[in-house]
Order: C-alpha cells, then sequence, then structure tokens
C-alpha cells in the first residue's frame, strides 16, 4: 500500500510539473497582451499567440493521454472495433497531417509482400489506430531530422491471427541507444528535447496490446530509430457469415 501511495504522488507531482510550463506560458503571455497590448509589434503579437496555441495544444495532448492511461491502467478502454484497410486510413491520415504542418515530411509505402498482394482488412478502432500512428509518427518528427517513413506490408500469425499488418515508422535522427529502448515505453520518459509530453509512447504500448499486437524499437538501416508494430489482421468468421 505504502508503495502504491508512493507511486501515485510521483505521477501526481510529475503531472503538476508537466502542467505548470505550458499554463506558466499560456497566463503569461495572455496577461502581457491584455495589458500592453499597444507596446507591441505585430510580429511580436503572433509570436506571443502562436507559442499560447502551442502550448494550449499540448495542454489539450497532455489531458487527453492522461484520460487513456486511466483508462488503460483500470481495464476500463473500450475499443469501437469494425474492418479497417489501414493503408486507406493511413494515406487519408497521412494526407491531412502533410497539409496541417509547416515544417518536416511524412512518406507512406508499401513494403514487398503488401504490393505484391495487397493488405489484408484488420478488426480494430479506427480513432485509436489512427492515434497509435499519430503519436509515432510526431515522435519521429520531434526526435528525428524531420522526415519520416512510414512501411506497411504483411507479416506472420499473431496470436489467435493467421496473419499479421507490420507498421514500421522510420525516422531519420540520432536513434535510441539499446538501454532506454525499453524505458521509452514508460511514463513520463523524456528523450534529450524534452519537448514531448512523456505519455505518448506510453499510450501507444497500451492501445497496440489492447488490439492484441506489439510494438518494439530497433535500429533503422539508414539512420535514426524504426518503431515496428504488428496488429492482427483479418475479421472475425461471424462478421462475414
Amino acid at each position: 500500500r505504502q508503495r502504491a501511495e508512493r507511486d501515485q504522488a510521483t505521477v501526481l507531482s510529475t503531472v503538476a510539473h508537466e502542467l505548470r510550463a505550458p499554463l506558466t506560458s499560456v497566463t503569461g503571455f495572455t496577461s502581457s497582451l491584455l495589458r500592453r497590448w499597444e507596446r507591441f509589434t505585430d510580429e511580436q503579437k503572433r509570436l506571443m499567440i502562436e507559442t499560447i496555441e502551442a502550448d494550449a495544444t499540448r495542454l489539450t495532448r497532455l489531458i487527453t493521454e492522461l484520460l487513456d492511461i486511466s483508462r488503460l491502467d483500470s481495464d476500463n478502454l473500450n475499443l469501437r472495433r469494425g474492418p479497417v484497410d489501414l493503408h486507406a486510413l493511413l494515406s487519408k491520415h497521412v494526407a491531412r497531417y502533410e497539409l496541417g504542418r509547416s515544417t518536416g515530411t511524412v512518406h507512406l509505402q508499401l513494403g514487398t509482400q503488401a504490393t505484391a498482394d495487397g493488405l489484408p482488412e484488420m478488426w480494430a478502432d479506427t480513432d485509436r489506430l489512427e492515434q497509435i500512428f499519430f503519436n509515432l509518427i510526431e515522435n519521429g518528427l520531434l526526435h528525428g531530422d524531420g522526415r519520416v517513413t512510414v512501411t506497411l506490408d504483411r507479416g506472420a500469425e499473431l496470436g489467435d491471427s493467421p496473419e499479421s499488418v507490420v507498421v514500421e515508422v522510420d525516422d531519420e535522427g540520432d536513434g535510441i541507444p539499446s538501454a532506454d529502448r525499453e524505458k521509452i515505453f514508460g511514463r513520463f520518459w523524456h528523450g534529450p528535447s524534452n519537448a514531448s509530453t512523456g505519455l505518448g509512447l506510453y499510450v501507444v504500448r497500451g492501445l497496440v496490446e489492447a488490439h492484441g499486437g506489439t510494438v518494439h524499437v530497433s535500429d533503422n538501416e539508414a539512420g535514426g530509430a524504426r518503431f515496428v508494430v504488428r496488429l492482427p489482421a483479418g475479421l472475425p468468421e461471424a462478421f462475414g457469415s
């Protein structure tokens, strides 16, 4: 019990710290703009408002991830499963992502087997799949060199499924040391940049495992990190009957 209380206190302390920094920025810039609007140039105002927007987005993401962690840790995550064409889903997702970004590029491609035979459908939660790959792509752009390559392919059997879909998310950064490759999936893990909430990869692993899949990180052959997600493929027999 004492250990659980210590763990809870640590989490609360960390959450408070994570919330404080962006909130301080938002309130500080908002107060300055309200009190001294006429003293700032248009360029200064624009930069301050952009900072407020970025910190508000960070806060929203942090709160969303905290809610997801609560559901995952209490086994209270409800997956709304249905048939999913992952290639079509990620094609639309990447297209929207590219339109909304001013920096960085994301390239989506099919692997050898998927090019020859196509990808099997999956029985999964569309929104949660988008969340998984948004987090991985964002992580690659944040810690890499501004370019991420996503490769989809067919894989071997996984659990009760006769085959799987394998997704590799490659960045061109410095890579992740072997000693840290398990730590990065823990709560509040930060890389050298300290730019993320530290919760995204914890949520990724939880959502992947909730789908019966696996995720791990290795070296990208071209340099950088490679996150490999394997998810069960195929539809339930009852769905096709």
